[in-house]
């Protein structure tokens, strides 16, 4: 193998890191390049996030008393001594080994990681995950919660995207599995608005809740002074620990959305997720439009998501079926001037908010300012000169749009234009800077509405089809729940199918022609017949596709079974052909070029009953669905005729064609037709189920529905029957 001496100094690169000093394990160079991949894939597995699932190296960290350096030195010396002793063939085997018990192994171990980023979802253990918003989240904090009879894994979550709508996220899931108490729905607090139990009742074994409360001063409610009671305190105390904002931020109102989906005798799962308010608006103005009934876009696309995200924690969670969530769409304030929000209204928006904050105010300030803009416009254009002189400097545009100018003051303290000394040119500016600031502002609102419509009809499709999705699997889960309550039913015994020695039936199915054209429905006639007589319990020799050579053994062999007094069929579904007087079936490779090749390769049908009658078989019936068009009449010269030739029946049998003397058997009753069977057979093994209908009343009632469907699309076909059968049988009593 090319193994070093202990002085040579192994050339595969990486191959000393991780060795003891003085340990040698031997080198063999010609097998660096595989070393290297398998060594590199280990790694990779080990310390990114591999093929499986998110887990970072930091989840390994976790793990006492390993480390990714030991467990890379470990997969290296392992590989090094598996390439010098395993033989040559078993090396390509190790790699795809250690990727499958990575797939196997590493989903049941992924758990959030503190100071690991976590896009569209965050892994909960065991299959389970939560749909995360918009945004790169950082587990900034991992918190275990225990209280009497319950304990919990809080995991804290921050937004790293700019100008994120959800800054912030708090999920939470029991460690234990138990009973619980109400969901906050039934709570009574005055605070809380947006109450929806999503269609779900306590009573259920799947409670859902949703719910809202106005924090309008966010650094505030994060100091706890509120917390009345030692479990409110330790329930945020340590989560906060991960809300840190930056040094000199103050950010204002949000929305605390709580979000609850629990399982009775199972898991819960809560969501707490802080929420900017729409642009132009506070917190409580929000709220109270809300509770008075004026009911916003804004309201209904917040109302929208919130539902989204409790299916989706059904979906995610408890189903174990990764569900994305929709990104919320109505405008915020993230800090600075909002495209096309006038400057009232970022004011207005930007104003720190009480619970006795007069809103009345901010919306008088707004329509304030619009109509003045419209006072300008008017008394501007009214005294426009017909030539536009130039454009002055910029200072009084700037005096005019500036973002943080407060609302101008009643007009009986301002002073008349005439009396004011201005520019010439100043009304124009002013009026054009009114103008154009009004169009941008109107144009940015009409965007905004547009685009919170488009979320809207989004949100209300998706939501359908999550509320159908988990109430199909609620569903399930309860007639399971059900079936494994209710009293186990007394044992049925499973009849099997019960053979009888003396019944035997040789089943031949041919379609797929090489030299003659192909059928559609010959394999699956004998299929379907081969069952049928199984039911009735017959043993079944069934065959499908024969060439001359099998074709011939199966008919030898189905012979050397039979004995005296047995009941014997024989079903045959391909293509046959009538040569003089006699009838043949033909195999899969017959070639055709002439009729003396064709009577030598074929299979003679009087042949195969003389077989059966050799036997002394009590009772033979022979079923030949074969009566198609000839295979033949493409050659240069027709070699037999459509249809098979008439024949007769030794005593103790009957035969039955599906069609008669120069009659073609029809596969199919239309275009329309998407049976896989062909009208005779199809109508055969439906009547031969039949109890207490003896063999020649199932054979007659077999051939008066195929001439009556035949002819209901202007065929004609009667099926053949010879009968010489002595006495009464039957395939079901």
């Amino acid at each position: 193998m090319g193994d070093s001496t202990p002085g040579q100094k192994c050339q595969c690169q990486g191959h000393d890191r991780g060795r003891k000093k003085g340990a040698h394990v031997g080198c063999f160079p010609q097998w660096c390049g595989v070393y290297r991949i398998i060594s590199v894939t280990i790694g990779t597995i080990l310390s990114l996030t591999g093929p499986c699932l998110p887990l970072q190296a930091d989840a390994l960290r976790e793990i006492p008393g390993i480390s990714i350096m030991s467990l890379t030195a470990f997969a290296h010396q392992t590989i090094h001594l598996f390439l010098r002793w395993t033989g040559t063939m078993l090396r390509p085997f190790f790699a795809t080994a250690v990727l499958l018990i990575t797939c196997l192994v590493v989903p049941a171990m992924a758990q959030p990681v503190k100071g690991s980023l976590y896009k569209d979802f965050l892994p909960m253990g065991s299959g389970a995950s939560v749909a995360l918003p918009e945004g790169s989240w950082e587990a900034t904090q991992i918190t275990a919660l225990s209280f009497p009879g319950e304990s919990w894994d809080a995991y804290t979550l921050k937004n790293r995207l700019p100008g994120a709508k959800v800054p912030y996220l708090v999920v939470r899931q029991t460690s234990t599995v138990g009973r619980w108490g109400n969901t906050g729905c039934v709570s009574k607090n005055l605070h809380q608005f947006m109450v929806n139990e999503h269609g779900t009742r306590i009573s259920e074994t799947l409670n859902k809740c949703s719910r809202v409360f106005a924090l309008p001063d966010f650094e505030s409610w994060k100091a706890l002074s509120w917390a009345l009671n030692q479990r409110d305190f330790q329930w945020w105390s340590d989560v906060l620990n991960g809300m840190s904002e930056p040094e000199g931020a103050d950010r204002k109102g949000v929305f605390q959305m709580e979000l609850t989906v629990q399982q009775f005798n199972g898991k819960k799962l809560r969501i707490d997720a802080f929420v900017l308010p729409p642009v132009g608006m506070t917190v409580n103005k929000f709220r109270s439009d809300f509770k008075s009934g004026q009911e916003l876009t804004e309201h209904q696309i917040l109302s929208g998501w919130t539902s989204i995200y409790i299916e989706s924690m059904q979906q995610s969670y408890f189903n174990k079926k990764p569900q994305p969530i929709m990104a919320l769409a109505y405008p915020v304030n993230t800090g600075g001037q909002t495209p096309g929000v006038s400057a009232v209204t970022q004011i207005a928006a930007a104003t720190p908010a009480t619970e006795n904050a007069n809103v009345g105010a901010i919306e008088k300030a707004r329509e304030q300012r619009t109509q003045e803009l419209l006072r300008e416009a008017e008394t501007s254009g009214s005294n426009r000169p017909a030539a536009k002189p130039p454009v002055p400097p910029t200072a009084p545009v700037l005096a005019a749009v500036d973002p943080v100018r407060p609302a101008p003051a009643p007009a009986s303290a301002v002073k008349p234009a005439s009396a004011m000394p201005a520019p010439a040119s100043a009304p124009v500016v002013a009026d054009n800077s009114a103008q154009l600031r009004l169009e941008q502002e109107r144009r940015a609102m009409e965007e905004d509405k547009r685009k919170m419509a488009q979320q809207l009809e989004a949100m209300t499709q998706m939501l359908a089809k999550l509320q159908k999705e988990n109430a199909a699997a609620v569903a399930a889960a309860k007639v399971k729940e059900q079936a494994a309550a209710a009293p186990a039913p007394e044992p049925v015994a499973f009849k099997e199918p019960v053979t009888y020695a003396n019944r035997k039936a040789l089943v031949i199915g041919n379609d797929l022609y090489t030299h003659v054209p192909k059928l559609n429905n010959a394999g699956a006639d004998a299929e379907a017949m081969a069952k049928s007589l199984e039911a009735v319990g017959y043993k079944v020799f069934k065959h499908l596709n024969l060439n001359e050579k099998k074709f011939k053994q199966a008919v030898r062999d189905f012979k050397q079974n039979l004995t005296g007094g047995d009941e014997v069929l024989f079903f045959y579904a391909g293509h046959g052909v009538q040569l003089g007087n006699a009838n043949y079936l033909l195999p899969t490779d017959v070639q055709g070029d002439q009729e003396d090749q064709v009577k030598d390769d074929a299979i003679l049908l009087q042949k195969v009953l003389d077989d059966m009658e050799d036997k002394k078989t009590k009772f033979a019936l022979a079923v030949i669905d074969a009566c198609r068009d000839n295979p033949f009449k493409s050659k240069g010269r027709a070699i037999g005729g459509r249809g098979l030739a008439p024949t007769t029946a030794a005593t103790g049998q009957m035969i039955m064609f599906s069609a008669g003397a120069g009659q073609q058997a029809l596969d199919r009753l239309g275009d329309n037709d998407k049976e896989k069977n062909g009208l005779f057979t199809r109508i055969f093994v439906k009547e031969m189920t039949k109890p207490g209908v003896s063999v020649d009343r199932v054979l007659r009632n077999v051939r008066n529905e195929v001439v009556r469907l035949a002819r209901s699309v202007g065929h004609e076909q009667t099926p053949s029957l010879y009968d010489q059968a002595i006495g009464e049988f039957y395939f079901k009593q």
